[in-house]
Formats: structure tokens, sequence, C-alpha cells
């Protein structure tokens, strides 16, 4: 015999099942908007942001007539300020006025914590205000419904509920649909950028030609693009490993840091460029009060989660954007740490940004790491590299390959690691930064040099490599010029008596930390930068080049370099020195 069983409302059995369901969804915490207290009610989350944190959500709502999306934006962009600022849930204090550039910005869609259901619930609270409208007119039918019909009454309510989740259903399948509209828009950007970089690999100078000839070459989207693409580079692992495996520069940053815990105790610190916040970590372990990591790739999200599992992020404020645009949450800092450094010190112009920090940031008398930096030029023989990097091309597998060559006006200035026994002359210094009062203009330099020969020796290139100094005040940010200017001999060369480069730093006579990335010390990621010369010299020992070196932006790309050389042999016996030789080289 079959029974037939209905519940109260109506529905059979089945709807029990949605009830649980639905309980166990609607009952499910949502986390304040500034602090980490929950609520299983969005109109009591709300009166608390109202009274603990002031601002009021439904007033600013309806003032300012938001919808649902632009209500949305202001939930995930309060969101998104807490995860960058750990202070912010102290905030006592918040308002809007309808004008602010976020509440049309689409990024401000994807939620900014996963499955925040404080987002749906915006969903039932617009059901509630259209509602509100009506409950007036409808309070007293809906009594006497009650009272004539409690059925009638309950399957009202039924409905509502119903449609309130209906609504909330639909519009969480919004938010995935933007979510998959977003994250195919990152994969579309960062296809591009393979593309970008591809292309870029391929030596065309044909296309090269095509292009400026037509000025596209210069235009203001390329430049954009060239931005966009130098901090997509930085998003990756593999450059912050190669970075960070590099104990010269790890360990020299840390070094200072670390010897120094007094300078920085008690201090607040910027990182320009944080990557993957490592420099910001060692500040915070010296004892520095407040650390701000600023970095405009999206590495600074790894770095976020870096310094959270090193539970440093009471001390540590991670912010994304370009340090020339954003305003920090304090007004001045301590101490402004930075890895700007590139190949040949000044390949893409990071320390431009830095001086503008220090411009914008940095406190009276505070100091910059590194606090002075050092560009050197001297002379190499080596058979060995011509053969390798030059002559290759006139032999590949039985092939003449010499269109392979740089036979233009323009020499490629090219990155290697050269090694000290090829150096064949004495060093000269030909650029000195003190990065506390050196400005962005004065990057673009003109230096005269003179090479003294120390071998009978074939020069077949110029060589120039980079020194940085660590100072613990910026009054003093490096050696004296005397001291800089010093012959230099190798790591291992104990015999040696004169003081050389890399005794500079950090030794018993010296209270200056630095490092040097020339060919007499460690080799490092930034290598040294090869000038090949179109005709080699023959020097005898004693023999002198002397020349002009000149170093400027490039006009097309101001992160790349156009570099140029005039020089001339002054043989040292006293015969006639040769006619002055004019070579341009870039740095790409």
């Amino acid at each position: 015999m079959s029974v037939l069983s209905y519940s109260e409302s109506g529905f059979d059995t089945q709807d029990d099942r949605w009830d649980d369901w639905e309980d166990e969804e609607m009952n499910t915490p949502m986390k304040c908007l500034f602090c980490i207290q929950t609520f299983q009610s969005p109109i009591v989350l709300f009166q608390h942001a109202k009274q603990a944190h002031g601002f009021d959500f439904p007033k600013t709502r309806t003032t300012l007539g938001l919808d649902f999306y632009q209500s949305m934006r202001v939930v995930n962009y309060i969101r998104t300020m807490g995860l960058s600022d750990p202070n912010f849930e102290h905030v006592s204090g918040f308002t809007i006025d309808g004008t602010e550039a976020f509440l049309n910005d689409d990024a401000y869609l994807k939620p900014a914590i996963p499955d925040d259901n404080l987002l749906y619930a915006l969903d039932e609270l617009d059901l509630d205000d259209s509602a509100s409208v009506r409950s007036t007119s409808r309070v007293g039918s809906l009594s006497r419904s009650f009272k004539a019909d409690g059925l009638e009454s309950l399957e009202s309510l039924r409905e509502r509920e119903l449609m309130a989740r209906i609504r909330a259903l639909e519009h969480q399948l919004g938010l995935r649909e933007r979510e998959v509209k977003y994250v195919s828009e990152q994969f579309d950007e960062y296809r591009q950028m393979v593309k970008r970089q591809f292309y870029d690999s391929i030596d065309d100078n044909g296309v090269d030609k095509e292009v400026a000839d037509s000025g596209e070459k210069g235009s203001g989207s390329e430049e954009v693009d060239g931005s966009n693409y130098y901090f997509n580079s930085y998003a990756g692992n593999d450059i912050h490993m190669q970075m960070l495996q590099d104990k010269v520069r790890t360990e020299g940053y840390r070094d200072f840091i670390y010897d120094n815990k007094d300078v920085f105790k008690g201090k607040v610190v910027l990182d320009v460029g944080c990557g993957t916040g490592i420099l910001s970590m060692f500040a915070a372990r010296a004892g520095a009060a407040k650390v701000i990591a600023v970095d405009n790739s999206d590495i600074i999200h790894k770095a976020r989660a870096n310094v959270i599992e090193n539970k440093l992020e009471d001390v540590i404020t991670l912010v994304k954007g370009k340090i020339e645009d954003l305003e920090l949450p304090v007004d001045k800092v301590d101490i402004i740490i930075s890895e700007w450094m590139g190949y040949f010190l000044l390949f893409e112009a990071m320390l431009d940004s830095v001086l503008v920090a220090r411009d914008r940031f940095l406190a009276p008398g505070g100091l910059l790491a590194p606090s002075a930096s050092y560009i050197y030029l001297t002379a190499i023989s080596d058979e060995e590299y011509i053969n390798d990097q030059i002559n290759y091309w006139d032999s590949v597998y039985g092939f003449k390959m010499s269109a392979m060559k740089s036979t233009g006006p323009v020499i490629e200035a090219d990155v290697d690691v050269v090694p000290a026994k090829s150096v064949a002359a004495s060093r000269a210094l030909i650029a000195e930064i003190d990065h506390g009062t050196a400005t962005p203009a004065a990057l673009d330099f003109s230096s005269s040099f003179t090479l003294v020969a120390t071998r009978d020796s074939t020069i077949h290139a110029f060589l120039g490599y980079f020194d940085v100094a660590f100072a613990r005040s910026q009054a003093t940010p490096g050696p004296s010029h005397a001291e800089l200017t010093l012959p230099v001999c190798n790591d291992d060369d104990s015999s040696a008596q004169q003081v050389s480069g890399r005794a500079l730093w950090k030794q018993p006579e010296s209270s200056m930390n630095g490092f040097t990335t020339g060919p007499h010390g460690t080799a490092t990621h930034w290598k040294q930068t090869v000038f090949v010369l179109r005709e080699p010299i023959q020097a005898k020992q004693g023999d002198e080049v002397c020349g002009q070196f000149t170093c400027r932006k490039s006009t097309t790309n101001p992160r790349e370099l156009d570099l140029d050389i005039s020089y001339y042999h002054v043989p040292k016996d006293g015969t006639a020195q040769t006619v002055t030789k004019q070579l341009s080289y870039q740095l790409r």
C-alpha cells in the first residue's frame, strides 16, 4: 500500500534536502570588509563596518546610486586594500564620493578573496531594496492572508526565498563567467608577451630599418608596450632564481644589512622593485620597524605569499605599482634599498626610478643601499673569445655566414664573462655616481679615459664593468677617488701588495661593504660588457690607449643604451700616435 506524505508547505520530502542545502549556504560566515571578524548576516556586517570603521555601505550605496556591479567593485577594492596593507584593518574612517576610478574598473569585478559570500549577499540586498518599496502596500494583505490561510503565507515566503536564491546563483554564475573572461584576457596578454619576446630575439636588420623608416619605432605605443614587456619579464620564477643564486649579489645585500643592524633597527624601509621580497625580509629580520615593498610586476603576489609564509606580514607591507605613481602609506622613509643594477650598471634604467623614490619619499639624512656605484673601462686581449664570438661565422659546418657579423655602423655590445687573464691594460674610472645626489639627467655621461697596456699584446676589445658600495651614511657614500683608481689584482692573488678593487669591499682595513662585477672578482649574473674593436691594437707594455667614452639612453627605448667610443693609440717608444677612431655600440 502506497502512502503519500506532504510537508506543511506543500512540497514533498525532496525539498527538505533543498532546505538543508540552502540553510548551510545562507549560514556561511562573511568576513568584514576591513578586519578579520565574520558575520552570518550582511546587515549585521555592514552595521559593524559603520560603527567600527566609519563606513556606512548601505547609505553610500543609496546616496551614490551604486548598482550591483559598482557595489561589487567597492567590496573588492576595499578587500584589495586590506590585502596590501595589514594595518588597514584598523581604519576608523573610510568614505568614497563616487568619483573614484575603481568604480568603473572591471578588474575589481574579480573577487579579491576566494568564495567571498558577501558578494553573493549583495544580490539579496538588491531584492530587499526593491521589496521594501512594496512592503508598505503589501503588509496588511499579507497579514490577513496569514490569518486566513497559513499555507498561502508560507508559500509566498518560500517563493521570495527561492527567488532570492535564484538571483544569487545567477549572479554567482555571472561572476564565474567574468573570472573566465579575465583569465582569458590575461592569457592573451601573456601570449602576446611571448610573441614579442620571440620576435625581439631575432636580429633582422631589414625589418628594423623598415620600421624605423616608417616612423613607427619611436611611437608612443611602442614605448608603452616596451614598458609592459619590461615589467612582465620579471613576473616569472627563472629570472629571480638566477638573481637569488648570484651569491655576490644576494650575499652582498644580506651582509650589509645584517652587519649593520643598528642602522636598520626601528627604521622605516622602502624596497623599490622588491621581486621575491628577499631584501625586504632581510631588512625585517634586521629589526626594521616597517618595510614597504613595491613592485610593478605580478611577482609581487608571490612575494606577498613569501612574506606571509615567513611570518613577517606584521612588518612588511607590499604595494603593486610604479613608484613614480604610487602614494605610500607613510610620508617619508629612513632607508631605500633596491637591487636596480642592469648590464653595464645602467641598462634597464631602473636607477631613474630609485632616484624618483629618493626625491619623493626619503627623509632628510636618509640612506640609500647601495649608496654609490662606479663604472670602469679596461682592455682585453682574448683570441679565444674573438674566435668563438666573431670568427665563428667564417665557417659554420663548412659554410660562410658573414652576414651574421656586425658589419653596420653600430656594433652590438656583448655581455659575457671574461677571465681575468685576458685583461691587458689598467682600468679607468669613467663614471662615479653618488646615489644621494645624482639626477636622472646625469646618468647620460661622457668621460675621457687613459688605459696603460700592462703587457705586450693584441688588444681585441674594451671591457666595461661596475662596482657598488654600501655605506652606513649617505654623507660618505663610498671610498675615496684615490682608492677607486688604484690598480687591481685577482681575488686569489694573495702575494699581491697592491690594494685590489675587491679589497675595498668588506676587508678588515675597510668598513665599507660592496662588491665588484669585474673580471678580477667572482663572476656574477651581470657578467661584463665587451666592446669589440673592428681593428685590433698592437700594443707594447707601457703604451697608452686614450679616448672618450659616451653613454646615453636610447632614443627608441630609454631602457636600452647607445654608447660611443673614440680612441687613439700612443706608443711608449715615442712614435706618432694613431689617428683617432670612432666606434658606436648599442646594448639591447
